[in-house]
């Protein structure tokens, strides 16, 4: 099977990555795709290229769903990139950010060619998360552009779209994952989980961050849509409706990464991805992987 890190969706197309390499996500299956990377940790799909991350190339992308690949420049960042994420109006402004294992937060404006450091602000430069919060809404002045980041001792947020970073209020820790509530604009939350010491809430648009009693000690992954919020702990998948009250799905298995799909959740795990229901979260579609060697 293959172990699944990162997954992403564009143009109705989803794309899996782990160190087992780059899949396209078939209806029942994965497909491997050739990709660069000796040591692959995400991929970003966009509309005309899709990107990989990793070492020891930093990152690269292809325009041709993998047939040819092109080498970014990273602007001498020798460390490999963990994880990826896309301005919301990517489209338009051609803004990605990249957090390296220990570099910092890498910038692009023209959706991947060409990356240039980012990190003013920052205290630590081992990026373990980036997360978008959506576009402010039509009339909302001043239009921010708001974006965070989870190292190995903050919470950061940007208001800029990553040009400058400033710490959130919250206590020194590995913070590993982020998630930003869809209505981030109406009710400012934002959650960010950490390796040992629980799941951490703001309420204030990311500027300060305060323990969920309700948790598990420890969040590996998480995600945010219409129905609410879904996380994994060390041994199971935890649900909540509001964000505050947390409970643990019945049967459920632990995994790395979760991505809210249409109508589902995608999961990836040491075993491969699989399709979860929004609502009771059971197993709907397993996608099958090639053998590993």
């Amino acid at each position: 099977m293959a172990i699944i890190l990162s997954i992403s969706e564009a143009n109705g197309v989803q794309w899996a990555a782990g160190p087992h390499g780059l899949f396209q996500v078939g209806e029942e299956e994965l497909r491997p795709v050739l990709q660069p990377m000796e040591r692959l940790a995400c991929t970003l799909a966009l509309s005309q290229r899709v990107l990989v991350g990793g070492g020891p190339y930093g990152v690269a992308y292809t325009a041709d769903h993998g047939q040819n690949w092109q080498a970014a420049w990273t602007s001498g960042c020798q460390s490999a990139v963990l994880v990826m994420a896309a301005d919301p109006n990517v489209a338009h402004s051609g803004v990605i950010l990249a957090g390296t294992e220990g570099e910092g937060i890498l910038r692009t404006t023209d959706r991947g060619g060409y990356w240039s450091p980012c990190n003013f602000g920052l205290r630590n430069y081992m990026v373990l998360s980036l997360a978008w919060a959506p576009l402010a809404p039509q009339g909302q002045w001043p239009q921010r552009e708001i974006v965070f980041a989870a190292t190995e001792e903050g919470v950061y947020r940007s208001p800029n779209a990553g040009r400058g970073w400033r710490r959130a209020e919250c206590p020194e820790l590995v913070y590993q994952i982020l998630a930003v509530s869809p209505n981030f604009h109406e009710d400012g939350v934002v959650m960010a989980g950490s390796e040992m010491d629980g799941l951490w809430r703001s309420a204030d648009g990311g500027r300060s961050f305060s323990r969920l009693a309700s948790a598990p000690e420890q969040v590996n992954a998480l995600c945010a849509w219409d129905g609410g919020w879904l996380l994994s702990a060390a041994d199971e998948l935890w649900h909540s409706a509001d964000g505050v009250e947390w409970q643990p799905v019945t049967d459920s298995a632990p995994v790395l990464v979760l991505r809210p799909g249409d109508g589902v959740i995608l999961a990836g795990d040491e075993d491969g991805l699989t399709a979860l229901n929004q609502v009771h979260f059971a197993p709907q579609t397993q996608y099958a992987a090639p053998e590993m060697v």
